[in-house]
């Protein structure tokens, strides 16, 4: 899978488990997959509006609750701050740039697996992984992700 599942991803993501993508969840479904900055679901709420106008707040933000209880985007807490959704399911940590707010998906080195980045006690098979990482950018840093 790349970092953007495709349509027959998701669905297959979504009949496994159990949820019926209704054209309210796949509006805002396709809102998340178009962005790349890690939005939050008030920004989200307002760009579904530009292709659905008449979608409610309550809606999209119940949407992006069943959305990530089935597995097909992850919502992401940093302290304080309104939860923000990222779309890409492959293993992945996130880079926080504390000077401007900028998230950036980091993808594990090609051939490591979280169990090879970590030393986890013996008998433990990672199923999810969340994690942040957090910098001050210099003027020269440059991030290509998500």
């Amino acid at each position: 899978m790349s970092t953007r599942p495709s349509r027959d991803e998701i669905s297959a993501l979504a009949r496994k488990a159990g949820l019926r993508l209704t054209p309210q969840r796949l509006a805002v479904l396709e809102t998340l997959l178009d962005s790349c900055d890690h939005p939050t679901a008030a920004l989200i709420c307002e760009r579904t509006r530009q292709h659905v106008p008449g979608i409610s707040r309550a809606t999209v933000y119940n949407a992006l609750d069943s959305l990530n209880e089935a597995g097909l985007i992850n919502r992401l807490h940093f302290d304080h701050d309104s939860s923000r959704y990222c779309p890409n399911l492959v293993p992945h940590v996130h880079l926080l740039n504390e000077s401007t707010g900028e998230v950036t998906d980091i993808h594990l080195k090609a051939g490591l697996r979280a169990e090879d980045v970590f030393d986890l006690p013996e008998g433990i098979c990672i199923t999810n992984m969340e994690a942040c990482l957090r910098g001050h950018f210099s003027a020269k840093t440059t991030t290509s992700a998500t």
